[in-house]
């Protein structure tokens, strides 16, 4: 083999290590950031009743709707969606796009709403 042979091989190898330490680093540092991706009090209009709920979704990823937690847990939860089971075996979605919360699809409803960020004088 020869010297400049050796090289490459050597130089691939740590370019090689080099990105994958580099991915996994990433990869840490998205599942660290994603309850933040959700994390904050949204608002949303029920169609029908022409109701405004506030949704909240704590750093801790209990969810709140009308300052009432929902007991049950969190099934799944990528930069996408937060899937989360309550205690009846109902799924509500929340939905992301861009790092931002967007929608909330509600199993027990079967009902999706669009969502907004709430301001504390509750104006839109």
């Amino acid at each position: 083999m020869t010297d400049k042979s050796l090289i490459n091989k050597l130089g691939r190898s740590i370019i090689n290590n080099i990105s994958h330490k580099f991915h996994k680093q990433k990869m840490k540092q998205l599942k660290t950031a994603l309850p933040l991706i959700y994390a904050g009090t949204w608002l949303f209009i029920d169609d029908l009743s022409r109701k405004k709920h506030k949704l909240e979704i704590t750093v801790d990823l209990r969810i709140l709707i009308d300052k009432h937690e929902l007991p049950g847990k969190v099934e799944q939860l990528d930069e996408h969606n937060l899937i989360f089971l309550d205690n009846y075996g109902y799924h509500l979605k929340v939905t992301a796009q861009d790092y931002h919360p967007v929608t909330v699809f509600d199993e027990a409803d079967n009902r999706s709403y669009n969502l907004s960020e709430y301001y504390k004088n509750g104006k839109i």
